[in-house]
This record gives C-alpha cells, structure tokens and sequence, in this order.
C-alpha cells in the first residue's frame, strides 16, 4: 500500500492551465550551477502563480481572506504572468513579479495554516490518482486522502476478521478439549491465542483512533501526506503497545487467563469444563490493550516512568532540547531583543503556531 504523490497524480485527462509539478523539470537545474533563462524563470512563476490561486481559492471559500484586498494583489500577477507576452517582459520585471509571487504565497499560507498547497491536493479529486478496476477496490481510484481511507477500511475489516477467527479457534479447542485425554498439544494453541489477544485489540484500538483523527483532518482538509506515511507505523506500534503492556508492565492480567491441565483434572463436568475455558477470555486484558493501542503516548509515558523510577534523576536532565524547543527559545529571545512593534507581532504569531 504504497502513498501517492499528490503534487503529480497520473489522472486520465490533463490538468488545466498545465498545473504540473516542476519538481521533476527542475531538479538537474538546481544540482548545476547554470542559470536559469528567462523562459524558465517565467514557466516556473506560472507554476507557482496556480499554486498561489489554489490558496487563494480555498481562503476566498472559508472565509479566511484577511485583508480582502490581497485576492486583488494576486490578480494583479495573473495579468502579468498569463496574459502578458514573454517577450514583452525584461528580466527585472521578472524578478519583481516572482518577489511579489513569494511574499503573497506566504501571506496567503499564514492565513490559512493548518492547511497547505499539500493539504488541499491530497484531498481534492482535481488531483486524483487513476488506477484500473482490479487495483482501485483495493487501494482506491481517487484523491490520495481517499485511497487512504479505502486502504485503512480493508485494514480494519483484517483485523475484524482476526477477531472472529480467534473466536472460532477457540470454540474448536472447547470442543477439542471436553472430547480429548491429551490436552497438552491443545492447551498450548490455546496459551497461544492468548499471548496474541493484547496485540490484536492493540491494533484494533490504534485503528480506531486512526480513524477518527483521519476523519478530522479530511474534513478540515489538513491532511497531510507526510502523516499518512507514519500512520502505518502507528498501527504497528499499537499493536506492540498493546502486547507489551499486557505481558510485561501488568503480567498478572494474562496469567489468570491460562486455562491449566490441573484445572481441567480437578472438573468432571462438562458445564465445569465450559465455565473454566470461558473464564480464560479477560475483558480487563481486552480492554487494557484497546487503550494501549488507542493512546500510544501512554505505553511511550509508562516506558518513560520505568526509566526515571530506575535511572538517577540527574540522567533526564542531561537530555538535549527538541528542534521545536529550540525554535521556541529563539523566539523569545529575538522577542525580548527586538524594538520594532511590527517584528514583534510577527513573533507572537510564529509563538502561537508553536
């Protein structure tokens, strides 16, 4: 289940006004030392002016367009850049148009964050990824955020299907057992089932929650696909989360749950024997992996507790500050450094975004 590009989908019929990405056309430019020509300095502002009308559509839409003069700024570019001959232009015209692109690219992008050019492609259809028919009921024949929708769902219907699969082995092994001497082959695929009950529900818990931070994204259309990336991993580790807690952190949980070979000896009836092999399905260790997978930070706090219960507490302090605390200490300090008001509150905004 590999992830689309959505900034240069394969899509049956061409996109308008040539919106594809200059990615791919301008990569051995930027390896070299050559300058760029005027022809490709006016391609690639192009380019870049539909990117800016794609902000500009989205902020007009949601009611995010503060000033609204700005929608006229960016006009004004499309005047110069789609309507004006090239020969008509000299280089330092060029230059300033590409300037005044940037300088409302970043205008337009500060209004609308959470959401960005990558967010609005992988959920719009203009930019959807074509597959055939025997591909497409699988991994989707739409926008990169809807194939991943369809992906997660066949996922989810997988570890539904593992869910009663389990039961139905289960109820093969009740049978077995009321029926057999030798229940030492079987009591081990049973001890088997339930060392994998914490990882199955673990997975099942991250899937939901998956599913329903997805759905917030999507609709907000700030859904990005560097995330879509690290949700399969999540999955992983919701279900290692969910194992792990289980097993090692509160081991009593799953020792009640083994069914004995002296438990089965000391019951002669076959209700007695029902209620001991029902017993041995916990909903507590169910449960337990279910929240471990839904909230992985708390199997990543629980680690973090173990290790500042056993290591000195001078170890944690030595610790290196993260790229966005670093950020964030700059910030305060360019802020109390600073004179100008404007340069202020420019810094109060990056701080909020933080």
């Amino acid at each position: 289940m590999s992830l689309e590009n959505p900034s240069s989908p394969q899509t049956k019929e061409e996109r308008p006004h040539n919106r594809t990405s200059t990615s791919n056309l301008e990569l051995p430019r930027l390896m070299t030392s050559t300058p760029m020509t005027q022809t490709e300095i006016h391609a690639k502002c192009q380019n870049r002016y539909y990117e800016l009308e794609e902000l500009l559509e989205y902020a007009v839409e949601n009611g995010r367009l503060d000033p609204p003069h700005l929608a006229f700024e960016v006009k004004t570019l499309k005047k110069t850049l789609c309507y004006t001959p090239m020969e008509n232009l000299n280089l330092e015209e060029l230059c300033h148009t590409e300037a005044e692109l940037e300088k409302l690219y970043s205008q337009l992008a500060q209004l609308i964050t959470p959401v960005s050019l990558e967010t609005l492609r992988i959920t719009s259809e203009k930019y959807a990824v074509w597959r055939p028919w025997w591909q497409a009921w699988l991994l989707g024949s739409s926008s990169v955020g809807r194939n991943f929708f369809r992906q997660i769902f066949w996922v989810g219907m997988l570890l539904i299907f593992f869910m009663f699969f389990r039961r139905y082995l289960e109820l093969q092994l009740q049978g077995a057992m009321l029926t057999s001497s030798n229940v030492t082959d079987l009591q081990l695929w049973h001890q088997f089932l339930i060392f994998l009950d914490p990882f199955l529900f673990g997975a099942i818990g991250a899937w939901i929650y998956l599913y329903k931070i997805l759905n917030e994204y999507y609709i907000e259309r700030s859904l990005h696909p560097k995330k879509l990336s690290t949700d399969w991993l999540r999955l992983f580790m919701g279900a290692l989360s969910g194992g792990l807690i289980v097993h090692f952190l509160m081991p009593e949980l799953a020792g009640e749950r083994v069914l004995t070979q002296e438990a089965l000896k000391e019951t002669t009836t076959t209700s007695s024997h029902t209620e001991i092999f029902n017993s041995s399905f916990s909903y507590s260790v169910a449960a337990l992996g279910l929240l471990a997978g839904y909230s992985v930070d708390f199997f990543y706090r629980a680690l973090e507790s173990m290790i500042r219960a056993i290591l000195p507490k001078n170890v944690g302090d030595s610790t290196l500050a993260t790229p966005k605390q670093q950020q964030i200490e700059l910030l305060l300090k360019r802020l109390q450094e600073t004179d100008n008001e404007e340069d202020k509150l420019t810094i109060r905004k990056m701080l909020e975004k933080l």
